[in-house]
């Protein structure tokens, strides 16, 4: 479960948004795709993204891979843009396939991504003193926090976007 502050406001369900693929995929390129999003729109730099990698051999050279990233946008010092991307493949094995005249070695499997977002509000700092945390919230806080939805709303549906668009999918 995502732990949120008193003022945090969650874009997605709980349980995030599903992606899922079914096929063949290059899932290198979509990892580091994804990966390199984040880092060019300032959520994360390579040293603190990947929270879990969890992978497991089978016979016949199938594997499976759970896989967690935690990132962060810091937008002010009351506001960031908070996001948790997890992997889930299963049965994932390398397939030969014939693109053109060309033979490419590409993953095959059950590939699941879910992606949640939340808008975190308020400031370690000024916790110790919730009365002034409080007024601030409540005469400024409040109405800033709309806005920040709106623009992270927009941002996180282009990484979800982004996302499909390497799987193949579309809207």
């Amino acid at each position: 479960m995502i732990n949120m502050a008193v003022h945090d406001a969650p874009l997605t369900p709980s349980t995030g948004l599903k992606i899922r693929w079914q096929g063949t995929t290059d899932f290198a390129n979509v990892y580091k795709n994804m990966k390199l999003w984040l880092e060019d729109r300032g959520f994360v730099d390579e040293k603190t993204l990947e929270k879990k990698f969890t992978e497991r051999r089978f016979a016949g050279g199938i594997k499976n891979l759970e896989i967690a990233w935690e990132c962060s946008k810091k937008i002010s010092n009351y506001f960031s843009y908070n996001m948790k991307v997890t992997f889930l493949i299963l049965g994932m094995s390398e397939a030969e396939v014939q693109i053109g005249d060309i033979k490419r070695k590409l993953d095959k499997g059950d590939f699941e991504i879910r992606i949640t977002g939340w808008v975190g509000a308020g400031n370690p700092d000024w916790e110790k003193s919730s009365f002034i945390d409080t007024i601030y919230f409540n005469f400024i806080g409040r109405r800033r926090l709309e806005e920040h939805k709106v623009v992270y709303y927009t941002l996180l549906y282009q990484f979800i976007d982004h996302v499909k668009e390497n799987f193949g999918l579309t809207r």
